[in-house]
């Protein structure tokens, strides 16, 4: 696997179940690919922090105004 196929790879992960042969064709690649663990790291952060972001309280825009 190259950087290009992995980073498509990483970023199907995020829509679907990787098949077996996927996740260690993957997980060889990352072993030995310092920028495509960076990247896998960075996609990782982004659907936490949107998970974050859905899932935050509602703001109040009433209490917003009377600040």
């Amino acid at each position: 696997m190259n950087c290009h196929a992995a980073t498509a790879t990483i970023s199907a992960a995020q829509e679907r179940e990787l098949a077996l042969h996927e996740k260690v064709e993957l997980n060889v690649h990352l072993a030995i690919c310092p920028s495509c663990r960076d990247f896998d790291r960075q996609i990782e952060f982004l659907r936490l922090s949107m998970r974050a972001y859905a899932t935050r309280p509602e703001e109040d825009p009433e209490r917003d105004a009377s600040q």
